[in-house]
């Protein structure tokens, strides 16, 4: 089974969508925790957690971030083959087609497979809309970013290192990237995004991105330390390319709907 871990604040109007993306790429669990969340995030995936597509848990406190990830490694311990350690503005998905079990497969000899960023700027947008993430934001950086984010066989790593950038795998394993070769740190020296990639919607719009910095950081406690000013440089370089590949998941995570709850029109009874 694939399954993925969140550690989430204040995130109501996002975690829908990242669900129905993840059900898609064949997800069949999530372990969410909740961060002090002060929104309706609950009630918004009541669904979910009604059809046990979500188990959900209340984790607050400052920086405690590496806690909850060793946590859910302890939970997912038995129950998953694959544990994908993501946040609300990140999207994993295969380079091309097929499916990402299938792909996962080639890793298999592995504790985990490290997988490359590649960074979505804000496409110029101001101001916040109700339509989806993948919908709207379709420029990104021209290649992978170096940060990698980890998908591990749970029996296979010990703990977290790096949050979800990072983990340390038991004896005779090693975390791979996309090519096979061995890492241990959370920068890959050779990115690459050929056969896995995570869409990560670092900006969003500018009234998203003041809103998400102004709070203090998962897995340090502290709020963002760099200026708006600095995010518009780099935003330049991330909205640089046209990029439209999510957006081949749409309609199947519009099919989602209705009926039992979410999920249930997704070809699972």
């Amino acid at each position: 089974m694939l399954a993925a871990c969140l550690c989430f604040k204040d995130s109501a109007a996002y975690l829908d969508e990242w669900l129905r993306f993840h059900f898609v790429q064949g997800f069949r669990r999530f372990y969410l925790y909740n961060n002090g969340s002060t929104d309706d995030w609950r009630q918004r995936i009541a669904g979910w957690i009604r059809g046990g597509w979500v188990v959900a848990r209340d984790f607050p406190g400052l920086g405690v971030q590496a806690r909850i990830y060793d946590d859910c490694l302890a939970a997912a311990r038995g129950e998953a083959a694959w544990l994908a350690f993501l946040d609300d503005d990140e999207f994993l998905f295969p380079a091309s087609d097929g499916s990402l079990a299938g792909v996962l497969e080639r890793y298999g000899a592995h504790a985990g497979v490290a997988v490359s960023w590649m960074i979505y700027g804000s496409s110029g947008a101001a101001a916040a809309e109700p339509r989806w993430v993948t919908e709207r934001f379709l420029r990104r950086a021209a290649g992978a970013d170096n940060h990698v984010k980890c998908v591990v066989r749970p029996e296979r790593v010990v703990r977290s290192h790096v949050i979800g950038h990072a983990f340390v795998p038991a004896g005779g394993f090693d975390i791979v990237d996309e090519s096979g070769r061995p890492i241990s740190e959370p920068l890959s020296p050779s990115p690459s995004a050929q056969v896995l990639r995570i869409n990560h919607y670092m900006v969003k719009s500018w009234e998203e991105w003041r809103l998400r910095r102004s709070r203090p950081q998962a897995d340090s406690g502290i709020p963002n330390i760099h200026p708006e000013s600095s995010w518009r440089q780099w935003d330049e370089a991330w909205s640089s390319v046209e990029d439209r590949s999510a957006l081949r998941f749409l309609q199947a995570m519009r099919d989602c709907t209705a009926g039992g709850g979410p999920a249930w029109r997704c070809g699972v009874d």
